[in-house]
């Protein structure tokens, strides 16, 4: 089985939360996005820092997405530079920071495939900056690093995309 097969319950689940329903049937207020937005700029930079301090992303340039992030918050906030993340974005970055080097890359796989691919599709139905969403070469990007994982990721793979779950549900409430 591949990665992918052994990650597709758990991006489902991630798909139907409602906060991805909100989003793809256009009904996510832009306050949300933008404060999306801005968690992800937290945990992308945890995500990217670590996945750097590994040697991860020699192969991988123009991957890095947390000040992209930053720049397109910034842009629909009118916001600049960085305040405190919610309590469930610090969470996700202290276990980021505690995870053994060697399974970061899981986390990186679920986040900018994600963005890679379904990402795409995001552009498209929110009308906000994307800079964070632009990639040269994306099919490079995305082989390069399939070959730096294998089926035993899986698991932290599915944490990853619970804790996407967990951060995407931090929402719900404000879209009942």
């Amino acid at each position: 089985m591949s990665l992918k097969e052994l990650t597709k319950e758990s991006h489902t689940a991630a798909e139907k939360t409602k906060f991805m329903k909100a989003v793809f049937a256009r009904k996510l207020p832009d306050h949300l996005w933008a404060d999306w937005t801005y968690q992800k700029a937290h945990f992308y930079k945890a995500i990217e820092s670590r996945c750097k301090d590994a040697g991860l992303l020699k192969d991988l340039p123009g991957l890095e997405r947390a000040d992209l992030l930053l720049e397109d918050y910034n842009e629909m906030s009118g916001h600049v530079g960085y305040k405190e993340p919610r309590k469930v974005t610090q969470e996700y970055v202290d276990y980021l920071n505690d995870l053994d080097p060697k399974l970061i890359i899981a986390h990186l796989y679920t986040w900018h495939m994600g963005d890679m691919s379904g990402g795409q599709m995001i552009k498209k139905v929110i009308q906000a900056p994307h800079r964070n969403l632009e990639f040269k070469d994306t099919e490079l990007l995305k082989e390069t690093i399939r070959s730096k994982l294998d089926d035993s990721y899986a698991d932290e793979a599915n944490r990853a995309f619970a804790w996407a779950i967990k951060l995407m549900n931090q929402y719900e409430s404000s879209l009942e």
